[in-house]
């Protein structure tokens, strides 16, 4: 459908992901392990779905589900997995 609208692909990749429904400060999350195997990596992803006046508070408990899985604060990051393969290509 969207070659047929002119677009053309930039990156293309398989990724393998694992979703985990849980909660922090009473928020239905929704937890997704994403491995990426072309470049060897596994990425969490937390998201939550909430009011547009909440969205700070709710980025607060978002954030605090990786320390609960024993995820170093180094280690996270913003990047998502299509910006990491494309950066791999590059270098």
């Amino acid at each position: 459908m969207l070659k047929g609208l002119g677009y053309t692909p930039v990156v293309a990749f398989e990724k393998h992901c694992r979703n985990y429904r849980c909660s922090t400060g009473g928020r239905s999350m929704l937890a997704t392990l994403v491995r990426v195997p072309k470049i060897g990596c596994t990425f969490t992803e937390v998201r939550t779905l909430v009011d547009e006046h909440e969205s700070q508070v709710a980025s607060g408990d978002v954030r605090a589900v990786p320390g609960e899985l024993g995820i170093e604060e180094k280690a996270l990051t913003a990047e998502g997995c299509t910006d990491a393969v494309a950066a791999s290509r590059q270098g």
